[in-house]
């Protein structure tokens, strides 16, 4: 292959920064091959074709981080930078109700994203339980293929909170009971609370550089830290704000609320984000709740 890791690097950020999915023709973009290559690719690994869906125009659509790990493999083998996504229908650190709005339908690729596993895994976790007695997991639509994200949530808290074929404890007891302590994720967790007190655009990149690690690691630890820190300070990002909408928005899909928050933030007297962390802007809850009030 001609395609360095370098060249595989820069065109991976330049693509993350344009769609939060990945095409056939990214794939071949990413390593610099033809589009045969890559369906030849997706022929001798099934398991991992089926980790799309269809888009418009037909088009096969991949998660972003698994697509990008594939392509990856495909060039150099196993790679120690990849993004660490367990395959197995892995339980909650502790049980909690998967976020959701009103309405809103999952395919599952969303599932596998709030889970952190693969959309294999979520797939042939609900074909184990599809028959269950007591929690059968919930039927998916005959036309659309989604299932209402409510019902998953809730099946989701009892699958946590039973542990069906469990046995030992979380792991956020394992490393309790260790007093293990993640010293990067702390370190990360440091330099965010930085950037938010220096008023400080904080991206994967930046971070990347100052760790001495990939993009793609940078961009997890900060995510990690982002999900610690910034409810703390009272900071939402875009996609909090569309639960946030005011009660007369709660018949409108999921895709019509994300477009409500994108025209109410254009507005001239809508609040400026906070901070922006790794590409995502956040902004004051406060100034959000104030911004979205009835008036008076």
């Amino acid at each position: 292959m001609t395609t360095t890791r370098e060249q595989f690097e820069q065109r991976l950020a330049q693509l993350r920064r344009e769609a939060p999915e990945l095409t056939r023709k990214d794939f071949a973009h990413l390593a610099g091959v033809a589009e045969k290559t890559v369906r030849n690719w997706l022929d001798a690994d099934p398991e991992f074709a089926d980790t799309a869906r269809t888009g418009a125009r037909r088009v096969q659509l991949f998660p972003f981080d698994e697509g990008a790990q594939w392509v990856r493999k495909q060039l150099f083998g196993a790679d120690e930078r990849a993004p660490e996504v367990s395959r197995g229908p892995r339980l909650a650190a502790e049980p909690q109700r998967m976020p959701h709005t009103p309405g809103e339908r999952w395919r599952w690729v969303d599932m596998a994203r709030l889970r952190g596993v693969t959309p294999t895994a979520v797939r042939l976790l609900a074909a184990d339980y599809r028959d269950h007695p007591e929690r059968p997991f919930p039927p998916r639509d005959e036309f659309d293929r989604m299932c209402d994200a409510d019902e998953v949530s809730a099946w989701f808290l009892w699958y946590d909170t039973t542990r069906p074929g469990y046995t030992g404890p979380r792991p956020a007891e394992i490393a309790a009971d260790s007093g293990t302590k993640d010293t990067r994720h702390k370190e990360v967790v440091r330099r965010l609370h930085a950037a938010l007190d220096n008023g400080e655009t904080l991206t994967s990149r930046a971070l990347a550089e100052e760790l001495g690690v990939s993009f793609d690691v940078a961009a997890r630890y900060l995510r990690q830290a982002a999900e610690e820190v910034l409810p703390k300070r009272g900071l939402i990002s875009r996609s909090q704000i569309a639960e946030r909408l005011p009660a007369a928005s709660a018949t409108l899909t999921p895709e019509q609320r994300r477009e409500r928050v994108k025209t109410l933030l254009k507005r001239k007297s809508a609040p400026a984000p906070v901070i922006t962390v790794a590409d995502t802007p956040y902004y004051s809850e406060t100034a959000i709740a104030e911004f979205l009030a009835p008036p008076v």
